[in-house]
């Protein structure tokens, strides 16, 4: 068998996947699985060889799984069912069928993809769940010209990256002079989420707004450290109140308790 025939092996998984998964949404995943498939495909013939049946035990198989495994796990990934996923395994027998006896081999492969695509669904699961959480944070307009943005939960960098680059255009447009940090909720600190997150404050200082941060957690603090990053320039306050009255004071304002003249008018006119 040569190396010319991998794709015919794989156009015979798309055709026969094709044809057994339940959704048109698996369907249109054949073509973006077919990559992964030849390399599948192509370690099964390597490990076989010339003896055309497959033997499960045989250590040559153990890559030839492990791709399996993978295969499944990038169904996952693309939110494939999981019919589709116990399509894999006869899908890539059937592939082989006439030239490479792969039955001993089926439950094997179904085992592994399987697997893989359960430990997919989970990776996929907890990406939703963080994008969901990153896209629930915005940055809020207080008061003309001072902003504020509340990290909360489990944040990957890459999700802190999009805050800040989504509040660094808020500021910008808003024609800031103040933004107030709050990261008191944030959660599972370590070097990248730390450096994405006092980004913020390197944003503040190209834009000349005053950046205030609340409720750093230590974890988060340390990890800044590690990363190489100066705490010394940036701005902490003890508490909320306290980073709102500071906020307030870059923008010219402050917070005072309603005057009893003023009340007392209130309420002589009804209001």
């Amino acid at each position: 068998m040569s190396t010319g025939e991998e794709d015919p092996w794989s156009a015979r998984f798309v055709q026969y996947f094709r044809a057994q998964v339940p959704t048109s949404s698996d369907r249109e995943l054949a073509d973006t699985l077919e990559p992964e498939v030849q390399t599948v495909l192509a370690s099964i013939v390597e490990a076989v060889g010339v003896d055309c049946v497959a033997d499960p035990q045989s250590p040559a198989l153990r890559e030839s799984l492990t791709l399996a495994s993978l295969l499944g796990r990038r169904a996952a990934l693309l939110d494939a069912t999981p019919m589709a996923a116990l399509t894999l395994a006869p899908a890539i027998v059937h592939s082989l069928e006439g030239e490479l006896d792969l039955t001993p081999l089926l439950e094997p492969l179904r085992v592994a993809s399987v697997d893989g695509y359960v430990r997919g669904k989970d990776e996929r699961a907890d990406l939703v769940s963080e994008q969901r959480a990153g896209q629930a944070i915005a940055a809020v307009r207080l008061v003309p010209r001072c902003f504020a943005v509340f990290f909360r939960g489990v944040q990957s960098a890459e999700q802190i990256e999009r805050v800040v680059g989504d509040l660094g255009r808020a500021l910008l447009d808003g024609d800031a002079r103040a933004c107030i940090v709050d990261a008191s909720g944030l959660c599972e600190p370590d070097r990248e989420r730390a450096g994405q997150l006092f980004a913020v404050h390197a944003t503040c200082v190209m834009l000349g707004v005053r950046c205030v941060f609340t409720g750093v957690p230590i974890g988060y603090l340390d990890a800044a450290k590690e990363r190489g990053i100066e705490l010394e320039d940036v701005r902490f306050a003890d508490d909320l109140p306290a980073a709102l009255d500071d906020a307030l004071e870059a923008c010219g304002l402050q917070v005072r308790p309603p005057s009893p003249i003023g009340q007392a008018f209130k309420r002589l006119l009804g209001a």
